[in-house]
């Protein structure tokens, strides 16, 4: 009977992956559906119908090749492939339409369903979300590309190195006389300061000067208010016109992480929120009042305008220079691992 009660388990969950790889291939299909909405039947090489069963073979490819072989998903993926290129290729006799999106688009249907039986449903279905995302936002997405200049995209591209590729490579550990440098804490600042350098760019060339501080200070509450307090107090020392609403940027910086320490304390240890939310609240205030009134007094009046073209959204020498070597976390785990006297 146990045996029998595992088995229909088993096949439940099997059908219900099926289900999922269906559901996943239909919502693609339903997107590129939708943008050749206004075709005449026949003239779309795949819609609803054709990105649901596609989605259900790969399913069911994966559902047999944990019995043949897992060869036969590779197999099943180059016949998709296969089928697509010959339908885009006879279609695009007709139209001039050299995209493989669609094509792309069809491949991607096919792994999600085989995902979405062989190993994780939760993968899958977030992985076809943020692909029919993508693929509605196509408009949205080349506006963007017209609007970057070449030194902004050199600027993301510079942060993606130092941060992606470099950071993981150095060695999180106290080196140096008495263990006082890290260089992974060292070169973590460095990224601080650099990505809020590079998202302060965008945020006041999108919103407007004033909105882009705000928004800036904000983020950097939650992440570092020293990395904000000395981009602010190099960029105040460049464009002295912003200097008072880069000080109530400060403020309203510093603020943000009183409440930040609430919500560490709330995941770590919530007994601690009787005896820390009162002062935590009297602290926020006293720093956000300040700031509040120095917003309103300045806001409105002598700004800057947008970043210049040469204006570089990612101040890599300024970012080594203000460094901050040593964490507070960092010396924190040394006081405790070599107490003071």
């Amino acid at each position: 009977m146990n045996d029998l009660s595992t088995s229909l388990f088993a096949d439940h969950s099997t059908l219900a992956r099926l289900g999922l790889s269906l559901l996943l291939g239909a919502l693609i299909g339903i997107q590129r559906g939708w943008q050749s909405r206004d075709s005449q039947a026949g003239q779309r090489v795949a819609g609803v119908r054709t990105h649901a069963l596609v989605g259900l073979f790969g399913g069911l490819v994966a559902l047999l090749g944990t019995h043949v072989g897992q060869w036969l998903t590779g197999v099943g993926l180059l016949g998709v492939v296969a089928l697509t290129l010959v339908a885009y290729r006879a279609r695009s006799r007709d139209q001039a339409d050299y995209s493989i999106t669609g094509s792309i688009g069809l491949a991607l249907t096919f792994c999600f369903g085989a995902l979405a039986l062989f190993d994780d449903p939760a993968i899958a279905a977030t992985a076809a979300v943020i692909t029919a995302f993508i693929l509605d936002n196509k408009r949205e997405i080349h506006g963007l590309l017209q609007k970057l200049r070449q030194h902004e995209l050199d600027a993301g591209l510079k942060l993606l190195l130092i941060s992606v590729v470099m950071l993981p490579l150095l060695p999180d550990r106290a080196m140096g006389p008495g263990g006082a440098i890290n260089p992974f804490e060292i070169w973590w600042m460095v990224v601080l300061i650099a990505s809020i350098s590079f998202l302060g760019y965008f945020a006041i060339r999108l919103g407007g000067t004033e909105k882009g501080i705000f928004f800036t200070s904000l983020f950097a509450g939650l992440t570092s208010s020293t990395a904000l307090t000395l981009y602010y107090a190099r960029l105040s020392r460049t464009t002295p016109a912003l200097s008072p609403m880069l000080a109530a940027g400060i403020l309203l910086a510093c603020g943000t992480m009183f409440p930040r320490i609430l919500v560490y304390c709330a995941l770590i240890n919530p007994a601690l929120l009787a005896a820390l939310w009162q002062p935590v609240l009297v602290m926020t205030l006293l720093l956000y009042g300040p700031a509040i009134w120095i917003w309103h007094r300045h806001r409105g009046g002598e700004t800057v305008g947008q970043p210049s073209l040469d204006m570089n959204p990612l101040d890599l020498k300024a970012a080594f220079f203000l460094r901050w070597p040593y964490s507070g976390d960092h010396v924190a785990r040394r006081m405790v691992e070599k107490p003071v006297g």
